[in-house]
């Protein structure tokens, strides 16, 4: 099935969907024919991402949903309301917040807010959709984690924590969604240049920097574009571009070799922090 099939005429929800990743991801299955509806926590930027959608895809359905994902009763209230009047298909859980520092220096109420967020936004989406797609038998879930979800790295302690459990929870639910006919993803990206990246950019360590530099930075499109066409292929684990593949393959199969990388470019920078 074409990526254009499995899109069209189906309701699909993509939080963090009024910038970067979820915003493109948005723009394509929009023009596959899909019924969009992004989530996200501010009013503004979400009409602003709706005129966006629909001037590039005229005629294109998108509703919009003003959540705060980190919130449970928040969100089963919305997903209630929302699944009333709308059909939902697929969820792509893309909600996600990264401040980097040293584990030392980092606030642990900057921990607590990533876990929130990234790991437990993904969670009470999940639970609140989920229902309805066991109960038609059929749908798609995919969780956007990271390259820090399968290798850890300087400066983001409390980041790739979030990450991780993200690929353990994608891992544990797809083995317990097939037999319901519900198809699990988990995509892991690396560096991508969104609005959250250059945010991000203005608070690593140095050391953070010079590893970051070793992996290539890809386009939010880029990105988006492989989330869409892996689960039209029913891709487990989606990895956006070769790079990223060989980074992952190598932590597993090779993990000294990925720390020696990942240590020479941090003394390096160290040398001239």
């Amino acid at each position: 099935m074409s990526t254009q099939d499995y899109f069209r005429d189906k309701g699909v929800i993509v939080t963090g969907g009024s910038s970067g990743i979820g915003l493109a991801f948005a723009r394509k299955i929009a023009d596959y024919g899909a019924e969009v509806t992004l989530v996200a926590r501010r009013r503004a930027i979400l009409d602003e991402a709706e005129r966006d959608v629909t001037s590039r895809t005229p005629g294109a359905k998108v509703h919009t949903l003003e959540l705060d994902v980190s919130r449970e009763d928040d969100v089963t209230r919305a997903i209630e309301r929302h699944a009333a009047s709308h059909r939902i298909d697929m969820l792509v859980n893309n909600a996600g917040v990264v401040m980097p520092g040293r584990f030392t220096e980092l606030p642990t109420k900057e921990f607590r807010q990533m876990m929130d967020v990234n790991y437990f936004g993904t969670v009470y989406m999940t639970k609140a959709v989920l229902p309805h797609l066991v109960a038609r038998h059929g749908g798609h879930v995919l969780n956007v984690s990271s390259l820090a979800g399968v290798m850890g790295i300087y400066g983001y302690t409390a980041y790739a924590a979030s990450k991780f459990a993200i690929v353990g929870l994608s891992q544990a639910l797809r083995a317990e969604m097939w037999p319901h006919g519900v198809r699990v993803s988990v995509c892991l990206p690396p560096d991508t240049d969104t609005p959250q990246l250059a945010f991000e950019n203005q608070h690593k360590p140095a050391e953070t920097k010079a590893i970051a530099g070793t992996v290539k930075t890809l386009t939010a499109d880029a990105v988006a574009q492989s989330m869409a066409d892996g689960m039209a292929k029913n891709t487990f684990e989606i990895y956006p571009d070769l790079a990223s593949r060989m980074v992952a393959l190598g932590q597993g199969v090779l993990p000294g070799v990925a720390r020696w990388v990942c240590d020479s470019a941090q003394k390096k920078a160290g040398a001239v922090s």
